[in-house]
């Protein structure tokens, strides 16, 4: 009796082991193709690339939940750089920074040699994010199509 419990007992930890095993197989797979690893650029010259990133910041301690346009710039090049640009934003079709002599949306940023610079959920600065959309309410406004215009980039000597 006693055999035959243990020989249960031993088969029911192989079952349980052979789920978990199955769970952490689905999970690393599932996990593997959802993460591209083939960012391109939206923007590369002289060893400076431009990359924009979608991320949903969700706050709940604020109680709110957005999704932005982060921008990254690399600097790849053995000096120092300003970059500049414009951010040119439609919300609904409609372009709402074109044409504006805001300074909001003229950007201006130096970026080390062999570093990067790039927008995140924490920063209070706008200039390396834009706003896309609210994500627990309906009837906002959303980014619908962006540009990042007379991108100009200089050696700081």
């Amino acid at each position: 009796m006693v055999l035959v419990y243990y020989l249960l007992t031993f088969k029911h930890f192989f079952e349980i082991m052979k789920n978990i095993l199955l769970f952490f197989f689905v999970f690393v797979v599932s996990y593997s193709f959802g993460q591209s690893t083939d960012r391109s650029p939206y923007y590369s010259e002289n060893g400076v690339e431009v990359y924009l990133n979608f991320r949903d910041c969700i706050s709940p301690e604020r109680g709110t939940a957005k999704q932005y346009l982060f921008i990254e710039i690399n600097n790849n090049s053995a000096v120092d750089i300003k970059i500049s640009f414009n951010k040119e934003i439609w919300y609904d079709s409609v372009c709402q920074t074109c044409n504006s002599s805001s300074l909001e949306y003229k950007i201006n940023l130096e970026v080390p040699a062999n570093g990067k610079i790039k927008g995140d959920c924490d920063s209070k600065s706008k200039s390396l994010k834009i706003f896309s959309k609210m994500l627990n309410l309906e009837g906002v406004r959303q980014l619908t199509k962006y540009e990042l215009k007379n991108i100009s980039i200089e050696s700081i000597k």
